[in-house]
């Protein structure tokens, strides 16, 4: 049994298990005995699961919260406050107007290595030009011209904006990412470096555009957050496939789908529910494709919603809601290891449309098909607030940093004004859930 060290580094131990799991692939004999040892399986949590143990751990997680507490011992400037696995946010802003259109400010999320500014435009007039591209096939020109137009854009957003603080202290911008749809008429996302990084203790930051027009970014408020230990997933597979299929359906309607799009959609989870039911899978979950069938109903226009499970009702219900809540919330938490995913939850930031988490995920978000045609998340996430509420999650976006994917979570519908606490759901072959209270 090997001593962990007396200043041990999460990030160090981390690229070494993953130079064990490597070696481990590559058929190298010494690191296929290391993980054979504690495991069948030549994976990520396994490679990690044999370091634990070597240096006298139950499991990864285990070995985590003792590198978290030890690092938590040392002073200032050693490692111990504002060590890599914390963060704060800066939020609340109103939209200002710059030379390139309308800009939204979002979070400001910073760690010690980095921050970032996440923000969408509407762009005017000019800046317009060049951002749309000419409907299938695409001619190379045209995708030349649009990354032109592109780039021109990013240099307009920096030349209009400018970052400072309540010390006088000034900012510089740069622009990491630009997602654009050019088919639609929504807001650019856009994800803005920050040099260098604000401090949490600064009372606010201003983001000022070059005709005078500023808006404030506040500290966010730390929320009450409790996270479970990890648990099995308490429904069955079947009973998954059809919650899901429901709620991609609500989600469907909730875009304004029409009517055709929506009729196909049920018509092919009918199918699926049909199949299920008959193979005897669903168990205690039986009503399940019944419901199922009562929402298809309600979407197309031939049934009352009378009998639906009180989170679906709720989420239809809300598309009548006038507003959401504003929110921006610090939370910096960090989940026990699901499967092969390390998650530390960053913030979340509510706004009268819709509302998003932030969070970071190593090795990273995707899990790939052997072709690498194909991929998905490597934990599913539901939301659920404390008056039944429940909230359908959307990839919004990620950006690699070194060895993390940094990764948006959007949900729907808006934030209920008068819910008082949320519960993540982070799912994979376990679950584990984060209860947030809301202020």
């Amino acid at each position: 049994m090997s001593d962990l060290p007396g200043r041990p580094d999460i990030d160090q131990l981390r690229r070494q298990a993953r130079e064990l799991l490597r070696a481990a692939a590559a058929d190298e004999p010494a690191a296929l005995t290391r993980i054979r040892a504690f495991s069948d399986r030549v994976s990520l949590s396994a490679a990690q699961l044999a370091m634990a143990r070597e240096y006298g751990f139950a499991s990864w997680p285990a070995l985590h919260a003792e590198v978290e507490r030890r690092r938590a011992e040392l002073p200032a400037g050693e490692g111990g406050a504002g060590r890599a696995e914390t963060s704060w946010s800066f939020g609340g802003a109103s939209p200002i107007e710059t030379a390139v259109g309308m800009l939204y400010p979002g979070e400001l999320v910073a760690g010690p290595g980095d921050a970032v500014l996440y923000a969408s435009l509407m762009p005017t007039g000019p800046t317009l030009a060049g951002l749309a591209l000419p409907p299938p096939p695409i001619s190379s020109s045209a995708r030349a011209a649009h990354g032109e137009a592109m780039k021109a854009l990013a240099k307009a957003i920096i030349a209009a904006l400018a970052l400072s603080d309540d010390q006088g202290a000034t900012y510089a911008l740069h622009v990491e990412d630009i997602q654009h749809d050019a088919r639609d008429r929504r807001p650019i996302s856009l994800r803005l470096g920050v040099d260098a990084v604000p401090i949490r203790e600064r009372g606010w930051l201003e983001l000022r555009g070059q005709d005078g027009s500023a808006a404030r970014l506040v500290p966010s408020a730390y929320p009450y957050t409790r996270v479970s230990r990890l648990a099995p997933v308490p429904d069955s597979p079947a009973a998954r496939a059809l919650s899901h299929q429901a709620l991609e359906l609500i989600g469907l309607w909730f875009t304004g789908a029409d009517h055709d799009a929506v009729q196909r959609q049920c018509s092919a989870a009918l199918g699926r529910a049909a199949e299920i039911q008959q193979s005897g899978e669903l168990g205690a979950a039986g009503d399940l494709a019944g419901q199922l069938a009562r929402l298809c109903a309600v979407l197309t226009g031939h049934g009352a919603a009378d009998g639906l499970p009180r989170g679906w009702s709720s989420m239809m219900d809300a598309a009548d809601r006038s507003d959401g809540a504003w929110q921006h919330l610090a939370l910096s938490v960090a989940l026990p290891q699901v499967d092969e995913a390390v998650v530390r939850v960053d913030s979340l930031v509510s706004e009268p449309e819709t509302w998003r988490v932030y969070l970071r995920a190593e090795p990273g978000w995707w899990t790939y098909s052997f072709d690498g045609q194909r991929k998905w998340p490597v934990l599913s996430v539901a939301a659920e607030d404390d008056l039944g509420g429940m909230y359908l999650s959307q990839f919004d976006g990620s950006h690699r940093r070194g060895e993390l994917e940094e990764v948006t979570l959007r949900f729907r519908p808006r934030l209920n004004p008068l819910a008082r606490a949320l519960t993540l759901t982070f799912r994979g072959g376990e679950q584990v859930t984060l209860e947030i209270r809301l202020p």
